[in-house]
């Protein structure tokens, strides 16, 4: 890689010192240490200096002679580090600008009536005699793993996706690659739970943390190996290691912000990812490899319906976050309007408000959605490969795709 400019050099420490401010605001970094060494070592440095060396950015940034694809880039990056400053500054932002700001796409809530042609088709994937609501948790208990076998089941799932990735994609990825799996602990009940989360590493490796006692089902594997692992998170963050930071120098790939247009395209990615590899018909039929009962459960044709409609239930997230950060409803509303779609136990409802209340990932709850719909919008429900390389390989904003 070339040697950093001092632009570059001033844009990762203006993220890495907002990070003091907003603990986790930097998912990955894997630029230069020194960088890294600097803020650890030094004093907290003021929400106001911070926003005079982010209007020092943004003006720079039109000498530095970028092309105007990644100046514009740039220029969004910038902007949702000078909202997340402001808000620290203790401006006060309308929730819709603030949203369009961070992320760079319009903020809407989804209409009751598409929820409530969920819940038919959801009814319909999911027959049998009783409430939806019993059905449901009936599913839940029969499609739980136990803890042992958690851990070889996500791996088998990982070399799955690992191997069709490879088949469709040939050697994209670097020999060096690879993932690592950690099992954590759950001793603490007042935070909200993630049931995987990758973090990236640097040197083509990432590591998946995976909760085994919080919403294991074999259901989930295969389309959660492909989220997080191939050709999902893992994959298209060592792509943009491998040739956005590494080939091109362009140093903002080197550093993931949690509050930033590029987690859109992030999520949207690893949410789709599955259905680059699989039809949902054969993420049925491989998926059955990974029941321990298979005698109890249901037909290819039902698992394939069902597999339609799962990709749509982040919708029901979306508008409980809606409701909660633009409508302000209480969390008793929240709850009670979560609980009449039948379709989330009450452990899971909880869940989710402790991470909509959450300031750093209060709005993670609309980027799966967002993200997904923006490029199923671009290049269908089922991305080709050509289609899907690019969007791994080049840096998209949600509005170049909009």
């Amino acid at each position: 890689m070339a040697k950093l400019s001092k632009f570059g050099e001033d844009f990762l420490l203006l993220a890495l010192r907002i990070d003091k401010h907003i603990k986790g605001y930097v998912d990955f970094y894997i630029g230069p240490k020194k960088l890294q060494r600097i803020v650890s070592n030094e004093v907290v440095k003021s929400p106001n200096r911070l926003l005079n060396d982010c209007k020092t950015l943004q003006k720079n940034l039109l000498v530095q002679g970028y092309d105007k694809d990644r100046e514009k880039y740039l220029e969004k990056l910038l902007i949702a580090m000078r909202t997340s400053i402001e808000i620290l500054n203790g401006v006060e932002i309308p929730f819709k600008e603030n949203f369009l700001r961070l992320y760079d796409v319009n903020l809407q809530p989804i209409n009751e009536s598409e929820l409530d042609k969920l819940i038919s088709d959801i009814n319909e994937a999911y027959k049998g005699s009783g409430s939806l609501d019993e059905r449901m948790k009936i599913l839940r208990e029969r499609r739980n793993v136990p803890e042992d076998k958690v851990s070889s089941l996500f791996r088998k799932a990982l070399d799955i996706t690992k191997m069709k990735t490879k088949e469709l994609f040939g050697d994209i990825l670097p020999k060096e690659e690879r993932i690592l799996i950690e099992l954590v602990k759950d001793n603490n009940n007042d935070k909200a739970k993630w049931a995987y989360y990758e973090l990236y590493l640097g040197n083509f490796n990432s590591r998946i943390d995976i909760n085994p006692k919080y919403n294991m089902y074999w259901t989930a594997f295969l389309s959660v190996a492909a989220h997080e692992g191939y050709p999902g998170h893992h994959m298209n963050f060592v792509l943009n290691e491998q040739r956005l930071y590494q080939e091109l120098n362009h140093f903002e790939h080197s550093i993931l912000l949690i509050k930033s247009p590029k987690l859109v395209i992030c999520e949207g990615i690893a949410d789709l990812a599955i259905n680059v590899l699989f039809s949902y018909r054969e993420q049925a039929e491989i998926g059955l490899q990974f029941c321990l009962n298979g005698i109890e459960e249901d037909s290819v044709e039902n698992l394939t319906l069902q597999n339609s409609v799962k990709a749509k239930l982040s919708l029901f997230w979306y508008n409980i976050a809606y409701h909660a950060l633009f409508d302000e409803w209480s969390e008793e509303k929240l709850k009670q309007y979560g609980a009449n779609f039948e379709i989330l136990s009450q452990k899971n409802i909880e869940n989710i408000l402790k991470l909509i209340f959450d300031p750093l990932h209060s709005t993670t709850a609309f980027l799966y959605n967002l993200g997904s719909k923006i490029i199923i919008n671009k290049y269908g429900e089922f991305p080709s490969v050509k289609n899907f390389r690019s969007i791994l390989l080049n840096p998209f904003l949600p509005s170049d795709l909009v």
